[in-house]
C-alpha cells in the first residue's frame, strides 16, 4: 500500500496551488493576473514533514473538500458523499489523497500547495515518500527533481505519472515557517539566500 495510505483502488490563508495534471503529464499553476501558466521540470523542495493526508473531494469550479486523517497512520472516515455521472452511475465523490507544501523561488515564485487524488500522482508521492524516508537527515528537507513522465494504461486510457529524483538535502527553507498569506507574496529567487535553498 506504501507508507503514506493515499493510494486509490481504482477559510482562512492559504498558499497558491500547483497543479499536476496526469491526463496530459503538465504542470500549472496560476500568475498573478489569474491565467494558469505551465511550468517546465520544476525542481522544489518538499516538506515531507508535514505532509497531510486524507479524503479529498475535487469539482469544476469549487474549492477542494477535504477531510485530513489524525496522522499518516490512522485514516480518517470517508465521507458518505455520492454523485451520479455523465452515464447515469453513483460514484463516490472523496477519494484518497494528499496535501503537501512545495518551496521553490525559481519554479514557483515561492511556496506552494500540491494536492492530489490522483492514482498515478499518489502512486509517484509514495514512492517518493519512502525514499525520503529512508533516507532523512536531521533538519534537513529533500530537493526533489521533476525528471519528466511515464506513460501508464488503465481504464481510463493513458495517463502520465510523474517521475521524482531526490537530488540532494537542505536545510528548511525560512518560507515554509512563515504564515500561507505571507508565504504568497515571497521574495524573488535573488533575495532567498538565507533558506538554504537559493537555487530553487
Amino acid at each position: 500500500m506504501g507508507l503514506l495510505n493515499i493510494v486509490n483502488q481504482n477559510s482562512g490563508d492559504f498558499d497558491p496551488y500547483v497543479k499536476y495534471n496526469a491526463n496530459s503529464g503538465r504542470w500549472t499553476m496560476k500568475d498573478d493576473s489569474g491565467a494558469e501558466v505551465e511550468i517546465d521540470k520544476p525542481t522544489f523542495v518538499a516538506d515531507f514533514d508535514n505532509i497531510k493526508t486524507g479524503w479529498l473531494y475535487f469539482r469544476e469550479g469549487a474549492a477542494p473538500e477535504r477531510v485530513f486523517d489524525a496522522d499518516l497512520r490512522t485514516p480518517a472516515t470517508k465521507p458518505d458523499k455520492t454523485y451520479v455521472d455523465d452515464k447515469g452511475k453513483t460514484r463516490d465523490c472523496f477519494n484518497r489523497g494528499f496535501q503537501i507544501r512545495l518551496f521553490s523561488g525559481d519554479a514557483f515564485g515561492g511556496v506552494v500547495e500540491l494536492s492530489s487524488s490522483s492514482m498515478h500522482m499518489c502512486n509517484a508521492i509514495n514512492e517518493l515518500y519512502e525514499a525520503y524516508d529512508n533516507d532523512k537527515q536531521d533538519g534537513k528537507l529533500p530537493v526533489v527533481s521533476y525528471t519528466g513522465y511515464t506513460p501508464m494504461k488503465d481504464k481510463f486510457g493513458t495517463n502520465y505519472k510523474p517521475n521524482f529524483e531526490i537530488v540532494k538535502w537542505v536545510d528548511r527553507p525560512e518560507a515554509f515557517d512563515a504564515a500561507p498569506a505571507q508565504a504568497e507574496a515571497a521574495p524573488e529567487p535573488a533575495a532567498v539566500a538565507n533558506t538554504g535553498a537559493s537555487e530553487f
